[in-house]
């Protein structure tokens, strides 16, 4: 394996743990995140909903650096 590869696959499962534990961190149906903080009502001065939006836009972050990582990682190991 070459150097970029390890590297991109090292990255790749980073991104994907972190992935894994972001999605973990969301709220279903229950409270979630915001309620496990103390925000059991949710309202637009609470901190909880920043938390939320901030952990959405990691999530959709890290989505975005494992897809790119996966197409990579194709790339790499299947040359035409």
């Amino acid at each position: 394996m070459r150097a970029f590869t390890i590297v991109v696959l090292c990255v790749h499962v980073g991104v994907s743990m972190g992935l894994i534990i972001s999605v973990l961190l969301h709220s279903g149906r229950g409270g979630g995140l915001s309620s496990a903080l103390g925000g059991a009502s949710p309202s637009t001065f609470s901190g909880s909903q920043i938390v939320e939006k901030n952990l959405d836009r990691i999530t959709i972050g890290l989505g975005v650096v494992f897809a790119i990582t996966t197409l990579l990682l194709v790339w790499q190991l299947n040359p035409t």
